[in-house]
């Protein structure tokens, strides 16, 4: 079998899983597969190749063609490794790995161990020797395309350079003192052998001056390489090893992020004879990446920014019901109470006016208390108008006397006291800041329904009493000076599911067979009280009555 070799990764770290990853997937789609393929088959190379990295370092990956048939062309990956690193084909990812693939062997000799991945190709018509060549091109003339690939890169230069170059130290010191990069050997105790003129370039420091402050003053006080720890860790294990360090520029006496790699060198007996690593300057790559860090940070803020736009969307979509809401009220208010509020009022000053001589006194008087209540309503109707304005139009609060409102309240609904027998329980009540007009409004709802929804066989208790509370709902915005009012009766009661319900505008619980009303009254006290800067709530047990909470501010 021919082989045609279009790639080929060193498998030392994570970073070159990826990269092996990547390289696995563009051949894939450059030969046609679709995506699904490309990424099956690109899994079952990570696999493996994971399953290589974590055995240590010295594996490397081979992708490429072969078409043994010379019809049917299949994807191959190669991965050789060290003999001693017989690899169990039962481990859960080449076990994995295998069942990916159209084909998995796994071959081990004196040499090497090699673990061969087959993926057929289909239509095998549109791989010829002309695309293959461009695709050998491709790969070894590709730009790296991050950081690491370039580094990557860099290394299997350097590491094949130094084998080359031992065979004569003059070309090797000519060559390393040309490049931009820190290239040096240093024996097992810690000193430096062996540096190019790039250290002295670079950090201002000699061989001689590192080795007489042991390191000291070369990395990054911060940096794990600045401690012997580190070293004592690391050189004990005597393998390859890669890492990150801050080394000061002289010129300009800022710290540059550095790549460190380091690999054991040993004679033929296998004994250490000493390190040899390099110092390649990654600060772009570091600078990259808190840049994409920032950028994430940045479209974290953006997504907090589109849900408090959604929000406010809401809350504007929100608004808009609540002005179609008032705008209902209002159309009921200056219609459908007004006209007849009106004839009542036209009715009675006709009886006042002409019929007087003959009324008797008791007559007259309840005439006129008549006439009173009405005016009030007509006031009431005429506050419920600009009420429904108060988002846009808000008004002074002034010290109002809740006893004086409930004494007004009881006096307008006596006549309903009266016929129902009710017996009113009225405790001591504090004064409030507010609108005098719209309390009046909501305690009458409150009040004048505690008369309403009782069953016809049950003589009305309401009792109206103030006191503090040391729970206090969220809405309440005065808390340090609230006080609740609270309206309790022995009515029909409701079922506590429906106490939101009741307070929006035009709910009902009940047909207007049953009792009559608008569907209004509560939706009005929920907002007199939150324009108070308080809110209002329900406890209730049917067949046992209501308790309503009214919290406001002080006075």
């Amino acid at each position: 079998m021919i082989m045609h070799e279009i790639a080929k990764v060193t498998l030392d770290t994570e970073m070159d899983l990826i990269l092996a990853h990547k390289h696995t997937m563009k051949l894939a789609e450059l030969t046609g597969m679709s995506l699904a393929s490309q990424t099956t088959f690109a899994t079952a190379v990570s696999e493996v190749s994971r399953t290589a990295i974590d055995r240590g370092m010295g594996a490397s990956l081979i992708l490429g063609l072969d078409n043994p048939k010379a019809q049917e062309w299949n994807l191959v990956a190669l991965l050789n490794d060290r003999p001693e690193h017989g690899l169990d084909e039962h481990q859960f990812g080449l076990h994995y790995a295998q069942k990916l693939v159209d084909s998995f062997q796994v071959n081990t000799t004196s040499e090497n161990t090699q673990i061969s991945l087959y993926f057929r190709i289909f239509p095998s018509n549109r791989i010829t020797e002309v695309k293959i060549n461009q695709w050998k091109s491709l790969f070894q003339n590709e730009l790296a395309l991050s950081p690491y690939e370039e580094i990557k890169r860099k290394n299997r230069q350097l590491h094949a350079l130094a084998d080359r170059l031992k065979e004569s130290e003059t070309r090797y010191r000519t060559l390393t003192d040309s490049l931009p990069l820190i290239i040096c050997t240093v024996n097992p105790q810690g000193k430096l052998l062996y540096a190019n003129e790039w250290l002295v370039t670079y950090t201002g420091m000699t061989i001689q001056t590192i080795n007489d402050r042991h390191w000291q003053g070369l990395f990054h006080a911060e940096d794990p390489a600045a401690q012997s720890a580190f070293w004592m860790d690391v050189l004990k294990k005597l393998q390859p090893f890669q890492f990150e360090v801050r080394i000061p520029e002289a010129q300009t006496q800022q710290y540059r992020w550095h790549m460190a790699s380091f690999a054991p060198m040993f004679d033929e007996k296998k004994t250490l004879t000493h390190w040899s690593g390099f110092f390649v300057d990654i600060h772009a790559q570091k600078t990259i990446e808190k840049t994409l860090q920032a950028n994430e940070a940045l479209k974290h803020t953006q997504q907090k920014l589109e849900e408090y736009q959604q929000e406010l969307e809401s809350k504007v979509i929100e608004l808009n019901r609540s002005n179609e809401e008032l705008a209902q009220f209002a159309y009921v208010a200056s219609h459908d109470l007004q006209e007849p509020l009106r004839k009542i009022q036209s009715f009675s000053t006709m009886l006042r006016v002409h019929y007087v001589a003959d009324l008797k006194p008791e007559v007259t008087s309840l005439l006129e208390r008549m006439h009173s209540s009405a005016e009030r309503m007509h006031g009431l109707i005429k506050d419920l108008l600009t009420y429904s304005r108060l988002n846009t139009q808000p008004q002074p609060f002034q010290v109002v006397s809740l006893t004086e409102v409930f004494t007004d309240v009881l006096e307008d609904l006596d006549s309903v006291i009266q016929s129902s027998n009710a017996q009113i329980d009225l405790g001591p009540l504090p004064a409030v800041a507010g609108n005098s007009q719209q309390l009046h409004q909501l305690f009458q709802n409150l009040v004048s329904n505690a008369l309403k929804f009782v069953p016809e066989d049950r003589t009305p208790q309401i009792r109206i009493y103030a006191h503090t509370s040391e729970h206090l709902p969220s809405k309440v915005l005065y808390d340090n000076r609230c006080v609740c009012i609270t309206v309790e009766d022995n009515g029909i009661g409701f079922d506590e599911q429906y106490k939101d319900r009741i307070f929006q505008l035009f709910q009902r619980l009940h047909t207007r067979s049953e009792y009559v009303g608008t569907g209004i009254g509560l939706t009005i006290c929920k907002k007199v009280a939150e324009l108070h800067g308080g809110t209002i709530e329900v406890k209730s047990v049917p067949g046992k009555g209501s308790t309503f909470s009214v919290y406001l501010c002080k006075g």
